[in-house]
Formats: C-alpha cells, sequence, structure tokens
C-alpha cells in the first residue's frame, strides 16, 4: 500500500493531541453530569422547592445545554475514531486520498459542532445574565446592556450559519474571512457578557459584605461565601475563555505546545461553557432562601 506523501508523524501528533483532549473533555463531562443531576434534584425534586415559570425555564436552559454538551462529546469521539477507520483500517486507495475522504466527510460535522458550541455559550450566557440580574432585582437598567450584547451573539451566530450556506459549507478547508470574523465576534461578545454579569455579582457580594459590617454582625456568612464562590468561579471561567482567545491571534497553532494548548482547551470547552451556568445556579440554589428570606435580603421581584 503507497502512501504517497503522507504525513505519519503529524498525523500521530494531531491524534495523540485529540486522546488528551478527549480525556479531559471526558472527565468534565462526568463532573458536569453529575452537577446536572444536583441541579435537577434541587430546582425539580426538593421537596420545598416552589415549580415556578422561572424554574421551569431555568432548568429547560440546563437541560438544553447539557444535550448540547453530550452530543458535542459524543461527535468529538465520532471524529477521532472515523479518522482512524479511515487512515489504519480501510485499504482502498492511498492514505492521502483516504485522509482527504475524511476530511470532506469530517467537514459537515464541525460546522454542526461549532453552531451548537456558539448556541450552547449563548444559553449559558442567557443563564448567566439571568442569575445575576436576579440579585439586582432584575432592574430594567441592570439588564440594559445584558440583554443587548446577547441579542447581538444571537444576530452574528445567525449570521454565520447563513454565511457558510452562501459559501457552499466551507470550514476546514478555511470559512471565508467574513464568516470567520463573525465567529470571532460571538467568542468576544460571550466574554463580554461574562465579565459583566460577574462584575454584577461581585458588586453586590462587595456591597453585601458593606451591609454586613455597618450592621456589626458576623462579617462571613454563607450567602457572603456562596457570592464569592461565584465571584471566583466567574473570572476562572474568564481567564480560561481569555486562554482559549490567544488562539485567534499571531502564531500560537504554529508551535507544537500552541497547538496542544489549542487542542485541549477547544475539547474542554465543550463541556465547561455548560457547567459553570449550570454551576452558578446550583449556587444561587443553595442560598436562595437566606439570600432572600433572611435578614439581609435584597430586594427581589418576578421569580427566581
Amino acid at each position: 500500500m503507497s502512501s504517497n506523501d503522507f504525513d505519519y508523524s503529524l498525523w500521530a501528533r494531531n491524534n495523540y493531541h485529540g486522546v488528551c483532549g478527549l480525556i479531559a473533555e471526558s472527565a468534565l463531562y462526568g463532573i458536569y453530569a453529575v452537577l446536572i443531576i444536583y441541579a435537577l434534584r434541587n430546582l425539580w425534586f426538593a421537596e420545598d422547592s416552589s415549580r415556578t415559570k422561572a424554574r421551569v425555564i431555568t432548568l429547560f436552559s440546563l437541560l438544553i445545554m447539557f444535550t448540547i454538551s453530550t452530543t458535542l462529546w459524543a461527535l468529538d469521539i465520532t471524529d477521532f475514531l472515523r479518522g482512524l477507520h479511515k487512515i489504519l483500517i480501510l485499504t482502498d486507495g492511498t492514505t492521502t486520498q483516504r485522509n482527504a475522504d475524511y476530511l470532506l466527510e469530517l467537514n459537515p460535522r464541525v460546522i454542526v459542532q461549532t453552531t451548537l458550541f456558539s448556541m450552547e455559550y449563548l444559553i449559558g450566557d442567557g443563564v448567566v445574565v439571568w442569575r445575576a440580574c436576579a440579585l439586582w432585582g432584575y432592574s430594567k437598567k441592570i439588564m440594559f446592556l445584558p440583554i443587548l450584547l446577547l441579542s447581538a451573539a444571537a444576530i452574528l451566530i445567525t449570521f454565520f450559519v447563513g454565511c457558510l450556506g452562501v459559501h457552499d459549507w466551507t470550514y476546514i478547508a478555511g470559512e471565508p474571512e467574513t464568516c470567520y470574523d463573525s465567529y470571532i465576534s460571538i467568542f468576544f461578545l460571550s466574554i463580554a457578557t461574562n465579565l459583566l454579569a460577574t462584575s454584577l455579582i461581585a458588586t453586590k457580594a462587595w456591597m453585601h459584605h458593606r451591609l454586613l459590617l455597618s450592621a456589626s454582625v458576623e462579617k462571613t456568612t454563607r450567602v457572603l461565601k456562596v457570592l464569592v464562590l461565584l465571584v471566583e468561579s466567574g473570572f476562572i471561567y474568564l481567564l480560561i475563555w481569555a486562554a482559549k482567545s490567544m488562539s485567534v491571534f499571531g502564531d500560537l497553532s504554529s508551535t507544537v505546545n500552541g497547538q496542544f494548548a489549542v487542542s485541549m482547551l477547544n475539547s474542554m470547552g465543550n463541556q465547561i461553557v455548560g457547567l459553570y451556568p449550570t454551576l452558578l445556579v446550583v449556587c444561587r440554589t443553595r442560598c436562595e432562601n437566606e439570600f432572600f428570606g433572611g435578614k439581609f435580603a435584597v430586594q427581589k421581584s418576578g421569580g427566581t
């Protein structure tokens, strides 16, 4: 069997990166699965849980994100196994030809994965914004900018998919610059939205801390601890996105270590994008009764 000029070294390195990415993604998926079960228990099956419209919408959003993350995880496994099958198992034609056939087969799956990923972090951003605005009593002044950013991201996702369709669904071989720019814009709108939501939570935590100081009571309450956890997890989430954004600029992917980092971040991102909003909802639900029913309650309107 002639393999022509097929680069087995590059192929093996890419598969090594893929295996490492799948291991990390699978571990995060396991954590995500446990967290979604816990969220389902607290939002729907807990004895003291009130099945309000807001909770139903929140739970529905979490389940959609988990379904998308599961699909992305399954597609990543499929992509990896199909690549091995095409190169190592099949014997028709040269290795170079089989690899070219695999890339043609892979292109529509990658488009589906990219679109689903964009939809998932749009839903996730919506959940994060919703929970952050809940701490502010759903003030219209507070909600205006986050909703504007979410609306812009939704429009750009639609534009991105339409742009690929107009250009014959070309993606792996190099999507048109207009499509690429729209996708990058979606990505940075997501970062801006999460930065804004995390800042709103941080501000509320600082205000709660100041309230405790002025009342001369215990300075570290469960509510404050949960708020600090939300802020810390929010900034960790932002750091991960910031690291992922490095692949957009410069020549990070031109080095072996850079390619490995990009591969890992892409694989982990499929789960992190849904895991963080779910964590936020779980933490927010745990302190809900204390935060809104205790001595230092903040104003709440319109449900959870």
